[in-house]
């Protein structure tokens, strides 16, 4: 059974990914910073959505992608996460940054922005009810921010 894995097209669609979204963060030349923290946004999604949702989720996601998004994922029934505000998902958001090495970083934007452009980016890739439904479950304040 032959299969079409193709490893050089995998990294050419997170890069172009990735550079898009350096470019709407406004930090084109900062490519791993951006990685960063579109993984501490999807991290922290992830553990907000429920685990269904999230195999919808990165279904359309260039492969490399749902890898990171799948590091260090813990199976649960329900989702870990029960924040409920824009400040408690920037906190979680902020710590998963951390953790990955990014700290003070001059963004020139505020966290909620940057949540919000990330999350809006993944249209790249998903269909508007697909989109719709995830910012449905984030808290209000976010979903008035992505459009």
């Amino acid at each position: 059974m032959a299969t079409n894995l193709n490893f050089e097209k995998f990294a050419k669609d997170a890069h172009e990914y990735i550079n898009f979204l350096a470019k709407e963060l406004g930090h084109p030349d900062e490519k791993e910073r951006v990685l960063i923290i579109w993984r501490a946004v999807m991290h922290c999604i992830r553990d907000r959505i429920h685990l269904g949702e999230s195999m919808q989720l990165i279904a359309p996601l260039p492969m490399i992608l749902k890898g990171i998004y799948v590091e260090d994922w813990k199976y649960s029934e329900h989702p870990p996460k029960k924040f409920h505000t824009i400040d408690e998902m920037k906190e979680e958001v902020k710590a998963i940054q951390r953790q990955y090495g990014e700290e003070d970083f001059p963004w020139n934007k505020s966290t909620e922005e940057i949540i919000a452009i990330t999350i809006h980016s993944l249209k790249r890739f998903m269909h508007d009810e697909q989109l719709q439904q995830l910012k449905e479950q984030m808290p209000k304040e976010l979903q008035e921010l992505v459009s």
